[in-house]
């Protein structure tokens, strides 16, 4: 029997030390873009065929291993609060080698005095947000009414693009996006309308109207009055929505796009075919549930799903917001 035991344990060894030999490892570095180390950051690579995932968190000193991973390609991604999410795809592991990516952080702010990190903190961070049941209208629908803290991602979603789209997402990345829409005060978009600053919403039985501080235009109407898309529709910015009520869930289709806005800060495009589809639940008195359905055939393989969600904000209001006011930044948008 101890011979059995002993022979149980050196196939055990052999078969791990094999593993570990034929496995490969992604080390480096996450720092931003001042080349200041960042720590606690969480490093996840996936693998592109078997869709295994891999985990690492960076050191105090910004340092990060991936250890054991199987050969093959990895995307690897890290998400770090009032960061811009880096993502590299097709990243090759070789068997037995150890493979250095070292990964540099895009801030969204200057990272200076009264322009650094903590807006975006809070942005990205709950809120406190009241206790009590969703209000509903005389109609018994609930009622989105009130002022809202920008939208914060719960899941981003997985964008399958088009070689086409993905070259330009990639350009627009390594320019740092210095072509964005709202660097030149024009709409950022649908999907980007109320995920900055808080933003008002003003419900009555024929409309849904949102007032947004942050874009231009400053607002957005849902129709809940029955009516169609247009049948010939002018391609515009934000589109045209109509709402219709699936229990307590609003659910806005729009359509009608152009396509000079993007769908998110990193800089996904879409083509005039986008149609969105959001739904919308007013889960209680504090707290807001978005989900955004992208269907763009001229852009993505298949439909991309974000979900967010937003707290009630009792103590603001939604204020003005001129863009081209005293604007200066554009000219200094040079990218890489």
């Amino acid at each position: 029997m101890k011979r059995v035991m002993v022979f149980v344990l050196t196939l055990a060894v052999s078969t791990s030390v094999a593993f570990a030999q034929s496995g490969g490892s992604i080390t480096g570095t996450v720092s931003d873009l001042a080349g200041d180390k960042v720590a606690s950051a969480p490093i996840v690579a996936t693998n592109v065929t078997t869709k295994a995932v891999y985990r690492a968190t960076s050191s105090a000193a910004g340092a990060y291993t991936l250890e054991a991973l199987p050969a093959g390609a990895y995307d690897v991604a890290v998400t770090v609060l009032a960061f811009a999410p880096f993502a590299q795809k097709d990243v090759a592991v070789a068997a037995g080698q150890t493979l250095r990516l070292d990964i540099h952080l895009f801030d969204f702010q200057l990272n200076t005095l009264g322009d650094g990190r903590e807006f975006q903190t809070d942005r990205l961070s709950a809120h406190p947000a009241p206790t009590g049941p969703a209000p509903r209208t005389p109609e018994g629908k609930p009622d989105f009414t009130g002022v809202w803290y920008a939208q914060r991602p719960v899941d981003p979603g997985t964008p399958q693009m088009l070689p086409w789209a993905e070259k330009l997402f990639k350009e627009r990345v390594a320019n740092n996006a210095k072509d964005a829409p709202g660097a030149r005060c024009l709409t950022r978009g649908i999907t980007a309308a109320g995920a900055l600053f808080p933003y008002e919403m003003v419900q009555t039985p024929r409309r849904l109207v949102m007032i947004f501080e942050d874009d231009i235009p400053s607002h957005r109407t849902v129709y809940l009055d029955g009516r169609g898309h247009p049948k010939d529709p002018n391609p515009n910015w934000m589109g045209h929505s109509i709402g219709r009520w699936e229990g307590d869930t609003l659910v806005v289709d729009t359509a009608g796009f152009n396509d000079r806005t993007w769908l998110d800060n990193l800089g996904h495009p879409h083509t005039e075919m986008l149609h969105v589809t959001e739904r919308l639940r007013r889960v209680d008195l504090g707290h807001l549930e978005i989900e955004f359905t992208i269907e763009d055939p001229g852009a993505y393989t298949k439909p991309w799903i974000i979900k967010r969600v937003a707290e009630l904000d009792t103590d603001d209001e939604v204020g003005e917001y001129v863009c081209t006011e005293g604007e200066r930044d554009a000219p200094h948008m040079v990218g890489k």
